[in-house]
């Protein structure tokens, strides 16, 4: 019956050890599913990442970004610098909501807060 929902699950098929070959097709095992885990310093890096991505701002250069991860929650330490004469606190609210669009895309975690330390005024 094809398009009919049922509310029980199909048997799943077996599937053939890795490598085995299948009518003349390769068959790979199935995914068992199970936990993904992104550390700290991934997340730090496409931070710093994130704030190159916004006008008038570029991460600095020491220790740009630090997270914090505690289950689904990340939480954000930025260091940025600003180019001068930008205003320092549009600049920082545009890297805050693009690093959070940003590394909750990414990550799938939610950007609880970011703090943002302006380390220098460039030229």
């Amino acid at each position: 019956m094809v398009g009919v929902r049922s509310d029980t699950v199909p048997r799943q098929r077996d599937a053939a050890p890795a490598g085995d070959q299948e009518g003349g097709r390769h068959v790979r095992p199935r995914d068992p599913g199970g936990r993904t885990d992104i550390p700290g310093d991934v997340i730090e890096k496409a931070a710093a990442k994130a704030v190159g991505e916004v006008s008038g701002a570029r991460a600095a250069r020491s220790r740009a970004a630090r997270a914090r991860i505690s289950g689904e929650v990340v939480l954000l330490r930025l260091r940025i610098e600003v180019s001068y004469p930008r205003p320092a606190l549009q600049v920082a609210r545009a890297v805050r909501e693009h690093v959070k669009g940003r590394i909750e895309w990414i990550t799938g975690k939610q950007v609880h807060h970011i703090d943002i330390e302006i380390a220098e005024l460039v030229r």
